[in-house]
């Protein structure tokens, strides 16, 4: 078995990113012969990671490993036109297997949005043997698009066994000590990350919280547009800004926090919401998606509500939870695709 996956590698620390980077490192654990081709902006030398910055460079990659017949498993979000081009140019029709895994929230909203949109989703996903979806909601999506039931698997992007949270640091150490509770927050300057709406539960919660403090991490915390929400919601004292982390010092802080919180806008099948709950953490995560067993959720867009179920969620604790791996799935589903199939006069071909 060889495979090649497709998309971006840390850094950033994205949701995308990190899925690819657990799932490959799952597979070189087990003795599986497996390359990314990093697509994203990272470029950070790692071992069988190969980063291609441009058009040229991705396609001669690409052809030389569907010619040697590697099952090739693409992951991008499916929410923009350069989702689709990615999905498109690496379904192009060869005997290599190949699988997509289709990760954004926003991908339902997408396609509904333009027939020519879902039109092109349906030739784009032809080539595929097997399309992933993250939520019921992007299987659906996808389904009134016209892909093939068949060729449809729901399962989160998640390898519960790659969740290993790096040591205590000491910014986190001094954090724990001057906030009870100590509630923590993936950020990202888009607006999907609701940022407004955690500042205004922050709020709330610090009157009747007066030690509440909430730890932040990733891109964006340090502009002035960060600040100015900051000092206008009335939270500025109350944040502890960890900056961009590396992803097992992200975990290090969340399975050190009280609480985690998921204050999103839109979201396909949150990692973070999963890490969390593997690393036994209260998790309250907006109600916009099909949340997993064990992460209390509220309103979206209401922080009242945001507020009280952060209060209830430090009350009654994390929930035990069994966390789902798509490492094992996927290696099941990758040796299903390249099994021989006998065929007339005892010739064997890789089903694809």
């Amino acid at each position: 078995m060889r495979v090649l996956l497709v998309g971006d590698y840390p850094p950033p620390h994205g949701g995308v990113a990190v899925h690819v980077q657990q799932l490959h490192g799952y597979l070189r654990e087990r003795g599986v012969e497996a390359v990314v081709l990093d697509i994203g902006k990272g470029g950070r030398p790692a071992p069988d990671v190969i980063p291609v910055r441009t058009a040229t460079q991705y396609g001669t990659r690409l052809a030389g490993f569907l010619r040697e017949g590697w099952t090739v498993h693409v992951h991008t979000s499916g929410n923009n036109p350069k989702s689709w081009m990615l999905a498109a140019t690496a379904g192009i029709r060869a005997r290599a297997p190949r699988v997509i895994t289709l990760h954004s929230g926003l991908l339902p909203d997408y396609l509904a949005s333009s027939v020519s949109r879902r039109a092109f989703a349906r030739v784009a996903l032809a080539g595929y043997s097997r399309v992933v979806a993250v939520s019921e909601a992007v299987r659906e999506a996808l389904a009134r698009c016209g892909v093939p039931d068949e060729k449809l698997v729901v399962y989160p992007a998640f390898c519960g066994s790659q969740v290993r949270p790096g040591p205590m640091t000491q910014a986190v150490r001094d954090a724990r000590l001057r906030r009870k509770p100590l509630l923590a927050m993936a950020h990202h300057p888009s607006p999907v990350y609701g940022r407004k709406l955690m500042f205004r539960a922050l709020r709330t919660l610090a009157e009747e919280l007066p030690g509440v403090g909430l730890a932040v991490f990733g891109p964006g915390t340090r502009t002035e547009e960060f600040l100015s929400d900051a000092r206008e919601f009335q939270v500025d004292e109350l944040l502890e800004d960890m900056g961009e982390l590396e992803h097992a010092q992200a975990l290090g802080l969340m399975a050190r926090c009280d609480a985690f919180i998921r204050p999103t806008t839109h979201d396909g099948d949150a990692i973070s919401v999963r890490e969390a709950l593997a690393l036994g953490v209260p998790c309250v995560a907006s109600d916009v998606c099909a949340r997993p067993h064990g992460a209390y959720t509220f309103r979206a867009g209401d922080a009242a509500d945001l507020a009280a179920r952060v209060h209830h969620a430090l009350e009654h604790g994390p929930a035990q939870v069994l966390s789902p791996d798509a490492g094992p799935v996927l290696m099941k589903l990758y040796g299903e695709l390249v099994q021989p199939t006998t065929v007339g006069g005892g010739e064997t071909h890789a089903a694809h």
